[in-house]
């Protein structure tokens, strides 16, 4: 760009969910850019190039209705708002839909209304752009970028720390054979199932670790928690784990379980990939992507429902095949060989495109065949 752009984000470098954001505006910085994080007083007071927004379903979810409403309205309000002044409002597409759907007739006018102010998008994989199109029809008329994820290694502390360090932390013997569930605990995920499944593994060395913030029921909760209690090859770290914390549980396993329901983009299984933990995932056309990058070594997919004999195969597999895997080049410098100076270099690229295409009206861009998707 001629011109330094001026960016604001939500959430730029306040993303509690991933650092993805932070490393990514960061290195805008260091190109040049000027991101500032949103801000409703930012919103009326400044003029911005580009509004670069990320899991809007927050929005709707999560609170009352009356909440759900002003905060839906004010979003819209805000877009139109930057749209006024000149500025491109812009969406990555982290997640279709909300995973909560606490009101989703409601849901269903929410995303219509948002994707019908935007201005571009971006997607982390080409079947998440796919999908998104058929979701949302409203992006098949806007410029569209596939920028893949990078490598957050980087990220967190201690991220060479040995298995036997992290297990000693958690007090789990040198011996045990892990399974690991890390991230948000959501009802979506399949935790409860992956508890069930695991409460009747007959290995006795076998252990299943689950850690992350719990937001299931009060009832699911306390009825894992039971199990928990009557098998002590489970254990539960039910809260958040600080950011300084994270590596001592990921590299304390021998292979990450993420048996999601719903999944379109999974920030846990790239964390595990660049901590050199494989990943055992659904079949989901997603995941083939991730699997063809990392190789079937590290992504693991398994087919229906998650079982007790599944969990103990993949587990002894795993092991088996530490030593031939090695460490997980796939996320070395990120996804497609890119780094995040590169990944911002394109992000911005994008932008630049949906300015012009908003000044010129670019017949081209606006079809979706013909949307400009990163490849390596």
């Amino acid at each position: 760009m001629a011109d330094p752009v001026r960016i604001l984000a939500w959430p730029a470098f306040k993303a509690k969910l991933s650092p993805y954001n932070a490393l990514l505006y960061g290195q805008m910085q260091k190109l040049g850019a000027t991101v500032d994080e949103f801000t409703a007083g930012r919103v009326l007071s400044t003029r911005y190039d580009i509004v670069h927004l990320h899991w809007p379903e927050y929005c709707v979810n999560g609170r009352g209705p009356l909440a759900s409403l002003f905060w839906s309205c004010a979003l819209f309000a805000a877009m139109c708002w930057i749209r006024i002044l000149g500025g491109k409002v812009v969406w990555t597409v982290h997640n279709l839909k909300s995973h909560i759907q606490q009101y989703p007739r409601a849901e269903q006018h929410f995303w219509r209304v948002f994707t019908g102010l935007l201005n571009g998008y971006v997607c982390l994989t080409e079947t998440g752009r796919a999908q998104a199109l058929q979701c949302h029809p409203a992006l098949r008329k806007l410029p569209g970028f596939v920028i893949p994820h990078g490598n957050i290694r980087d990220a967190y502390p201690e991220g060479d720390i040995s298995r036997e360090q992290a297990r000693s932390r958690l007090g789990i013997t040198s011996t045990a054979k892990v399974l690991a569930f890390f991230g948000s605990i959501q009802a979506y995920k399949g935790v409860s199932e992956l508890v069930d499944n695991f409460s009747v593994v007959q290995d006795e060395r076998a252990v299943l670790l689950v850690a992350g913030k719990c937001t299931l029921s009060r009832e699911e909760r306390t009825r894992i928690e039971d199990i928990a209690a009557r098998n002590p090859r489970l254990l539960l770290h039910l809260e958040y784990v600080p950011q300084a914390q994270v590596t001592t549980f990921i590299r304390a396993s021998d292979l990450i379980v993420l048996p999601f329901r719903e999944i379109l983009n999974s920030g846990s299984a790239v964390l595990a990939l660049s901590l050199d933990r494989p990943v055992l995932m659904p079949d989901r056309e997603s995941m083939r992507e991730l699997e063809a990058l990392a190789g079937a070594e590290w992504v693991r997919l398994y087919s229906g429902e998650l079982t007790s004999s599944t969990l103990q195969r993949e587990l002894d597999a795993a092991i088996e095949g530490k030593l031939a895997r090695g460490r997980c080049n796939a996320f070395e410098a990120g996804w497609e060989g890119l780094s995040w100076r590169d990944l911002a270099r394109l992000t911005l690229d994008a932008y630049s495109s949906i300015r012009d295409c908003g000044q010129h009206q670019r017949h081209a861009l606006n079809k979706p065949e013909d949307a400009s998707i990163v490849r390596k």
